[in-house]
């Protein structure tokens, strides 16, 4: 992603000193330090993004047909990682619209090759939504209003961009007002809309880039040599700032057993949430262990979130843990076949909540993350429940899209 950021100067004919301030802004930029440490779906949705805004550009600037297939290719990789991406489809489709040497594209046959290629390489993943239900539109329909509001979008946004907000703005500005690029600023500006009323304010991150590339060469295009010199140089500024600002709050280099007393634990839940696994898989054996020998041949764990059975399958040896599952997203569709088990440490759950499912549910033990760090199982319940049905008769009421 720092490479690609480079990439759209040079092919916007930027010199190798605006390659490099972009490349510096990339390597310093929050959204991208702060979602990347992490190895989740952000990474390769990001990646998708910018890969085919790559070809997209490449269309725009020179229009060769190999393209229309890159980005069809590109596009349905992307459709394989994360939805997300549907946003940028919906910018280059209006944006395509909109313009009429693309418009005129249409005709021919590229476009039409590289949609049934996106929807090839889409296929399988549309196969298994048609016949479990499309569970990512329940999923979508369960996290409706889960980004906090266009308010809570647009300063979000703010604080990711901000010192490089004018830059940012810069690029967008200069991208409309030339002809020949604007169909990259609708392709861009058309998911921040759509996110804006149905999503978060990370998910158009992977346009950002592009954007301020544009803004950098709008700098390398002032006439004035001293103003462009100057302003070149804010740029740089302005990327060590976002670092040296966000530094602390996007990276992990705060040591565990300061996270709480430095508040990060409460600004950054993936902090929190990193801390203590070991210990809490220590835990919940230790939990397990203390029950009868033939009690525990007939129990097996079910979290409401999938860390637990994740940190039990990293830290405990295979012949010795239990069974451990979570209902939670796409961990609901590993639960093994033919359990036996009649009883449950039900972790995440109080009695109350797993009342329907139990006789006589009791709260035996709480978990707890050290170092005070306010993480996801710190004061975790555990409940110790006989299950009045079988496992996988039980499952799809305890689902979770949380």
């Amino acid at each position: 992603m720092v490479v690609l950021s480079g990439a759209y100067v040079r092919r916007l004919g930027g010199s190798l000193r605006m390659q490099a301030i972009a490349l510096l802004i990339a390597i310093t930029a929050p959204y991208f330090l702060g979602a990347n440490w992490v190895f989740q779906t952000v990474t390769f949705d990001q990646l998708a993004w910018m890969v085919a805004l790559y070809w997209f550009l490449g269309l725009v600037v020179d229009g060769r047909p190999r393209y229309w297939v890159l980005l069809g290719i590109t596009i349905g990789i992307g459709l394989e990682v994360k939805y997300t991406i549907v946003g940028l489809v919906v910018g280059i489709g209006v944006a395509v619209l909109l313009t009429q040497t693309l418009r005129r594209a249409l005709r021919t046959r590229y476009p039409w090759i590289a949609s049934a290629l996106a929807l090839a390489i889409w296929s399988p993943n549309l196969a298994w939504q048609v016949v479990e239900g499309f569970p990512s539109l329940q999923y979508i329909s369960n996290h409706r209003g889960s980004g906090g509001g266009p308010l809570v979008y647009v300063i979000e946004i703010g604080v990711y961009l901000f010192f490089l907000l004018p830059l940012w703005i810069a690029g967008f500005v200069s991208l409309f007002r030339d002809r020949r690029l604007r169909p990259i600023g609708i392709a861009c500006v058309a998911p921040l809309i759509l996110f804006l009323f149905v999503g978060k304010s990370y998910y158009a991150v992977g346009g950002v880039p592009i954007v301020l590339a544009q803004g950098l060469m709008a700098l390398s295009g002032i006439e004035r040599a001293r103003l462009r010199s100057t302003l070149q140089i804010a740029a740089v500024v302005a990327a060590a700032c976002e670092l040296l600002a966000f530094a602390q709050l996007t990276l992990p280099i705060t040591p565990p057993d300061r996270l709480h007393a430095a508040g990060l634990n409460a600004k950054n839940e993936l902090f929190a949430d990193s801390v203590g696994w070991s210990e809490i898989a220590n835990q919940v054996m230790t939990i397990y262990g203390d029950l009868p020998e033939p009690q525990r041949r007939n129990t097996i764990v079910i979290s409401a979130y999938y860390g637990v059975p994740g940190t039990l399958e990293v830290y405990v040896d295979p012949a010795a843990r239990p069974v451990a599952v979570s209902p939670q997203l796409s961990d609901y569709y590993w639960l093994p076949a033919n359990l036996t088990a009649t009883e449950a440490l039900m972790i995440d759950y109080q009695p109350v909540d797993v009342a329907w499912m139990c006789t006589a549910p009791s709260l035996i033990a709480r978990l707890s993350v050290p170092y005070e760090v306010k993480g996801l199982e710190q004061g975790a319940p555990v409940t110790l429940c006989q299950l009045t049905a079988p496992v996988a008769r039980l499952w799809p009421q305890l689902r979770n899209f949380s």
